[in-house]
C-alpha cells in the first residue's frame, strides 16, 4: 500500500465500528441507511440501466443488443452510495470496502440460485499498469476475488490493458468507445465458457462492451455483468 495511504488506514480502523452512512456507532451499516439506499430495482434487464418498468428493456438495448448477455447491479449510482464507492475506490477505506464486496458476494450468489447452470469464471475490468502503480490496486479485481472466494467461482485475469487511455469521466459513450479502442488484450483460452465480468460503476457500457465483444469473439458462450451500481440516464449522456 503506497505510504500515503497508511494514516488513512489507521483512521479506517478507528470508525470500523460506525455507520459508513450516518456515523451511528454498533455497526458498519445500519439498518435504517442499508434500508434506504438507492437500490436498483426498476431497470433494463439487459443492462441494468435505471428505468421506470421493472422488466423493461431501455431505449438502447432495443435499438442494439448488448454483446453481453445481461447486466445485474446492486445500486443506481447516486447519493450517498457513490460517495462510499469512492471512498472504497479512491481512498483505501477498508470498511468500505468490506461492506461492498460483501453486497456483490451476495448479489452474484443469489443471480446463481436462478441460472441452469453456474458461471464457469470470474474476470475483474484491468486497469493499465500505470494507473495501478498510482492507486495502488484494481478495485474491480478486488471485487471479482471476494466476489470469487463467497461464490467459488474460478477467478482468471486473462484480460489486460495494454494501452493508457486517461479518465474516461464527462465522456459520453460514442467518445468512450474511440478512447477505448484497441486498448484490450485477451491472454488465454475462453472458448466455450460462461463469463462474468465484474467492476465496480457501469457508467455507459462502453468497457464492457469492448471486453464482452473480445471475448464473445474468442469463443466464449455467453458474458454477463457484474457491478456495485449503474449510472442514472442523465449522467450517461
Amino acid at each position: 500500500m503506497p505510504k500515503q495511504n497508511w494514516a488513512t488506514s489507521a483512521l479506517n480502523v478507528l470508525i470500523a465500528n460506525r455507520c459508513l452512512f450516518c456515523g451511528s456507532g454498533g455497526e458498519a451499516v445500519c439498518r435504517g441507511c442499508f434500508q434506504d439506499l438507492p437500490w436498483l430495482e426498476h431497470c433494463c434487464k439487459c443492462c441494468a440501466l435505471p428505468i421506470g418498468a421493472k422488466e423493461g428493456i431501455c431505449g438502447h438495448c432495443q435499438k442494439q443488443a448488448p454483446p453481453f448477455q445481461h447486466c445485474i447491479s446492486l445500486w443506481s449510482y447516486d447519493f450517498p452510495i457513490d460517495k462510499v464507492i469512492k471512498d472504497f475506490k479512491y481512498q483505501h477505506n477498508s470498511a468500505a470496502k468490506q461492506f461492498l464486496c460483501l453486497q456483490l458476494a451476495k448479489l452474484v450468489s443469489q443471480h446463481n440460485k436462478h441460472r441452469i447452470s453456474n458461471f464457469d469464471a470470474l474476470l475483474a475490468v484491468p486497469s493499465h499498469p500505470f494507473k495501478r502503480l498510482i492507486r495502488g490496486y484494481n478495485q474491480a479485481y478486488v471485487l471479482a476475488r471476494e466476489v470469487s472466494k463467497h461464490c467459488t467461482i474460478p477467478l482468471i485475469q486473462l484480460i489486460k490493458k495494454s494501452r493508457w487511455t486517461g479518465s474516461q469521466q464527462g465522456l459520453g459513450r460514442k467518445a468512450r468507445l474511440q478512447n477505448l479502442e484497441n486498448s484490450f488484450q485477451l491472454t488465454g483460452p475462453v472458448k466455450g465458457m460462461k463469463l462474468l465480468l465484474v467492476d465496480d460503476v457501469i457508467t455507459t457500457t462502453s468497457t464492457a462492451s469492448i471486453i464482452s465483444h473480445m471475448l464473445m469473439d474468442a469463443g466464449a458462450e455467453s458474458v454477463s455483468l457484474a457491478s456495485l451500481a449503474r449510472t442514472p440516464q442523465h449522467m450517461t449522456t
